[in-house]
This record gives structure tokens, sequence and C-alpha cells, in this order.
């Protein structure tokens, strides 16, 4: 994932470095951003003192995860530091350059340190993982961790370059006993290869749909480690491109493959899930638990965008086309939020799109 808060983060950049061994200038106040916690570089160890160590701030991990609203423990049982923040978790342990945020790994620039009863890491790797800027300030030597203001705004993209940046898919709208049939039910982090002759990254799904509807999506919670916030009211503007193929004109059994399979897309509180639904004791079906419409209309909680049609009918192959869609949601009370995105199919075939380009801009509203 590619995150990029503003041109004032870039300007931070500029100004100020973590590195003791590299130029830098005294810190400055930055717009839309506030101080949280600062530490003073000494030459011991203790209290809310930070040191050097093979060129890195080195600062107390109890502290810097207080300060950004992480309850700090020591697990006896697995002899590992543990931060938790609503469901985020992260592990370090002793010794260790290595730790986890959510079961999945993450490198550190310097080992964990124990020192008079005290545990120190790398300031900003570790600061970095809870959504947080450093900064350092060369006149009084003071290293410190700075959060984005409830009101600044917030922006994430995603690529897929890599694989899948932490994005979930699913399907519904479909029997419960599907994986016995043939519904080609697929996706995956992979590239394609458009009507220009260029590669794009993206998502893949990709199914048949051979009971009359068929919805396939993907979801992104977001929760602390991206800035959101308890509680609070957010719009969020959602912007993405999905690669179809398929033309205004074609035809298909049940409908078009262009025109019957509608995008959709949604901001929850909730996380987009699937449930068995018996109404229909001979063929029960997973539906999703939200209200997401039913093809062409809209769902309470999910929005219609529009169709599968690709900008240039003319032209062989996948096209890019382009979705926007602003939404107002509030964050639940673990301050997470959840992004969905997702196609709606009448059109008894198999359909296959590639999500690109996903971007995110978050601004509260409180």
């Amino acid at each position: 994932m590619k995150k990029a808060i503003s041109s004032t983060a870039m300007a931070a950049t500029l100004l100020a470095t973590v590195l003791l061994g590299a130029p830098a200038q005294a810190m400055e106040p930055l717009t839309g951003y506030t101080v949280v916690k600062s530490f003073a570089l000494t030459s011991s160890t203790g209290g809310s003192s930070a040191y050097q160590q093979r060129g890195y701030v080195m600062a107390p991990i109890r502290e810097i995860g207080q300060a950004l609203g992480w309850d700090v423990t020591w697990d006896g049982k697995t002899k590992e530091i543990k931060l938790v923040k609503g469901d985020h978790v992260i592990r370090l342990v002793p010794n260790q350059s290595r730790g986890t945020i959510d079961a999945n790994p993450f490198a550190l620039t310097t080992p964990v340190v124990s020192k008079n009863n005290i545990a120190y890491a790398p300031l900003r790797v570790l600061a970095a993982r809870m959504g947080a800027e450093t900064l350092w300030d060369s006149k009084t030597g003071t290293a410190s961790i700075a959060v984005p203001n409830a009101s600044k705004p917030l922006h994430l993209a995603f690529d897929f370059s890599k694989d899948a940046e932490g994005w979930k898919t699913g399907v519904a709208d479909l029997p419960v006993d599907y994986k016995d049939q043939d519904f080609q039910i697929n996706a995956k982090a992979a590239s394609v290869k458009l009507s220009d002759g260029s590669e794009k990254p993206g998502m893949m799904l990709s199914g048949m749909n051979r009971s009359d509807d068929l919805f396939m999506f993907m979801s992104k919670k977001l929760g602390s480690a991206e800035g959101v916030k308890p509680n609070t009211e957010y719009e969020v503007n959602l912007r993405f491109d999905v690669a179809t193929s398929e033309a205004e004109s074609s035809m298909g059994i049940g409908g078009s493959p262009a025109t019957s399979v509608y995008v959709k897309a949604g901001v929850v509180d909730r996380e987009p899930s699937v449930i068995e639904d018996r109404t229909d004791s001979e063929t029960p079906y997973y539906r999703l638990n939200l209200d997401k419409g039913n093809q062409s209309t809209d769902g309470k909680e999910v929005a219609l965008l529009g169709d599968l049609a690709k900008p240039d009918a003319e032209k062989d192959g996948f096209q890019l086309k382009r979705f926007e869609k602003s939404f107002k949601v509030k964050s639940n009370d673990k301050g997470e939020l959840y992004v969905l995105l997702g196609t709606d199919s009448g059109y008894e075939g198999l359909t296959t799109i590639y999500f690109a380009n996903v971007d995110l801009t978050i601004v509260s509203s409180n």
C-alpha cells in the first residue's frame, strides 16, 4: 500500500530525519499535525530519554505506545511485548529485529533492547506502524512523534503491484454447496493486459453466475493504523478503476455481460461477510450481511455506481473504466471502517474483472 497524507508530510521528510548521523534542520511546526510525545536524546537510558544505536533513535516502547493510545503489556507466556489498540496487535521480542502487526511480520532497523527493565525499539519504525510521523530537532536533540489532526485529509492508495495489500474477497448470492458445482470462483492479485498493450496490476475477481445472481466483492478494513478514530463521522471519497473487456452491445444468457453486471461500492462500520440464508430449506444460499440492493438497485449500505460496459466498444480486450463515489459514515467504537467494492451480476455466465488504482480520501466531519 502506498500512503501519502499530504504535501506537509513530504515537507516533514525534507525538514527532519531520525538518523542522527544525517544532516538535519531544526524541527518547525507542521500545519495539520500534533506532536504527542518528545524524547530527549541522552547518553544514558531511563525515563523518557532516547539514545542512539547504530545511527538510529531508540526510545522506550511503553512510552511510544501509550502516547499513541496503545495498551502495552508484557506477555509472560510468549516472552513478548504486546501492544494493543482496537483489534490491532503488535508483538515485539527482546533482542529480535523482527516484529509482527496483526500476525504479519515486519522488520526493525535494529533489534529490541532491554536496559534497566525498560524495553527500547527504533522510534521511526515502530511509530510508523502505529500511523505516526517521526521528526528530529537537531537544535534541542529531541525526537518527536506526531499524528495528523482529525480534520486533516488522509489519503490511501492501493495499486496491488505486489500483493492483495490486506484486501479480503468473498462471494454471495450463490448456493452454500456451490463448491460442488462449476461456479469457477477465483480471486487474486494479478496483472491484466489492456487493449493498448500495457499491463496493469489489480485484484482479479472471477466467477460463473449459475444461480440467476452472483455478487463478487472485496473489502478492506481501515483502523487506527490508518488514522481512523472511534465513533467519528467521516466523509470518504472513493475512486477506483475496473478493467473490463465487455462491450455495451454484447448479449448473453439472462442479460448482457456488460450492462447486466453492476459495479457497487460502500463504506460501512462493520466487516462485510457472507451468512447462510436458509429461507429455502432445500437450497440454502450465501447472502451478504449488508443491504446492497439487488443488481440494478441501490441498497441502504452499498451504492450502485454503474455497469461493466467498457469505454470504447470498438477496441478489443480489457479497458479501464473509472468509478467515483463519496460516502458519509461513522466509525465504530473500535475505530474501524470497512470499504467494499463488488459486482452484482444478472448475466448468467463467466465474469472476470480487475479492480485497480483504488484511492481513498478520508476527512473527519467532527
